[in-house]
């Protein structure tokens, strides 16, 4: 996805947020907290006027774009984390809101959006989501199906997690538990 100051910032803080954890470092943990934001992120887009399930399309286009197929079989890649190693929903949460609010911090026009307008809400949002998307290939890289797949393998799987998982159409970010102020 393109480079823009904001995109590369936010790849960084929710690598880090992730990485700061034991839990969420595990890959199948930071899968899952990485799927919930990347919800919360379609559901904010749809809420700024972006047109509904934007996430879903830029994502297929992109990956299409690198090779991937719909050929993935996400059997081989995720795997079951035994009690005390799975997240929580507690812990999920916690994990959230520690992503939200390294974000917040380090990008402190997301907490002053409404003072934006629309059109830059967007620009901000999609910024973000560019920033989040690689996060997710950084994250399967470290499955053990990822640390043999190609590159084209590795799409493939991302492109259908985000099929399976993404909502198609405008999940709203307090239908998923993700806290919005304005």
């Amino acid at each position: 996805m393109s480079e823009h100051p904001a995109s590369k910032l936010a790849f960084e803080v929710i690598q880090r947020a992730l990485a700061s954890a034991a839990k969420t470092r595990e890959p199948m943990n930071a899968l899952v907290v990485w799927t919930e934001l990347g919800k919360g992120l379609s559901g904010t887009l749809d809420g700024v006027g972006a047109e509904p399930g934007l996430l879903r399309r830029v994502i297929s286009e992109w990956c299409q774009g690198r090779g991937a197929t719909e050929r993935a079989d996400l059997s081989r890649w995720a795997y079951r984390l035994e009690g005390k190693e799975r997240l929580g929903k507690l812990e999920a949460a916690m994990a959230m809101r520690r992503v939200q609010a390294d974000l917040e911090a380090a990008l402190p026009e997301l907490s002053a959006e409404a003072a934006m307008g629309d059109e830059g809400r967007k620009k901000l949002f999609l910024a973000v989501v560019r920033g989040w998307f690689p996060v997710g290939l950084e994250v399967l890289r470290d499955f053990p199906a990822g640390r043999v797949a190609k590159e084209e393998e590795l799409l493939s799987a991302l492109w259908a997690w985000c099929r399976r998982y993404l909502p198609a159409g405008g999940a709203g970010a307090a239908e998923l538990g993700v806290r919005v102020e304005r």
